[in-house]
């Protein structure tokens, strides 16, 4: 397949909100296969510092301020980024795919699509991919996404 588009980025941790890419496609094509990836999805390390911000949080929004030291290495162990990724052509929704992984592949062609993803007997004309953030738990989680058609 031939790399039509390609960038990345930086999400900052608190980051809620849409980041959309648009790309005009230079030809008809029978194939599109779309790359997304990034990193930090969950916490490495779990240390003291996060363990009290993750309480003054929780003491600010909702008044607890006593959870066992389990309870709160529990909580942090099941936080993650989420991100979904949205792909319209022309102003339709073909394929979309929120799954609790780092690198994922939204591929299309007449016959086949990935799951989440609608076959198109042809790709042409104005490719959106959005990115959609609902949760970024950590600083300078990088990503990257590509499109590539044959």
């Amino acid at each position: 397949m031939k790399k039509i588009y390609e960038v990345g980025g930086t999400l900052n941790k608190g980051f809620v909100g849409q980041i959309s890419y648009t790309i005009c496609l230079d030809d008809i094509y029978k194939e599109m296969d779309i790359t997304f990836s990034f990193d930090k999805q969950h916490y490495e390390v779990i240390t003291d510092d996060l363990k009290k911000e993750l309480v003054a949080a929780c003491n600010g929004k909702y008044g607890a301020d006593t959870a066992s030291d389990e309870v709160i290495t529990d909580t942090i162990r099941g936080m993650k980024t989420e991100l979904q990724v949205i792909v319209t052509m022309n102003d339709q929704f073909i394929g979309g795919i929120h799954r609790q992984e780092t690198c994922r592949h939204l591929y299309f062609s007449e016959t086949d699509a990935t799951p989440g993803c609608i076959p198109q007997s042809q790709i042409d004309g104005v490719i959106r991919i959005t990115i959609v953030a609902f949760s970024v738990i950590r600083d300078d989680t990088k990503y990257s996404l590509s499109l590539s058609a044959q």
